[in-house]
């Protein structure tokens, strides 16, 4: 299991999600392999402008916790599809640290991050 915080936009309240290594990457890596030539090197809307769960409280929509670049839990993000929600500076220090070409549009940084993610998590 992997977990992480997500926090509502409007209140204070955060919340504690858990994610299925397994089940989840699976599902990423099957979308990956479908669509991967229909993608052109470039992230799909979905990815783009993740759809958010709501606060339980007042309705408005929950975000992931991001702190400081260095301490994000990519895992937790790519597993919940919400690496949209990361600025492109952000994006950026992950390709950095991969070693991936981090110039480009937005989509297609997103996309050279879940790539790198999934080739970190199954290399083949």
């Amino acid at each position: 299991m992997i977990g992480g915080d997500i926090e509502c936009k409007g209140c204070p309240k955060t919340y504690n999600i858990e994610y299925n290594l397994q089940e989840k990457f699976k599902e990423i890596k099957d979308f990956l392999s479908a669509n991967k030539l229909a993608m052109h090197d470039r992230a799909p809307t979905a990815w783009m402008n993740p759809r958010l769960d709501s606060c339980e409280i007042c309705g408005n929509t929950l975000k992931p916790v991001i702190l400081k670049k260095r301490d994000i839990n990519w895992l937790f993000l790519l597993l919940g599809q919400m690496l949209g929600c990361c600025k492109l500076s952000e994006l950026k220090y992950f390709c950095k640290h991969s070693k991936n070409h981090r110039t480009g549009t937005t989509d297609r940084v997103l996309y050279l991050t879940y790539l790198g993610l999934c080739k970190q998590l199954y290399p083949e």
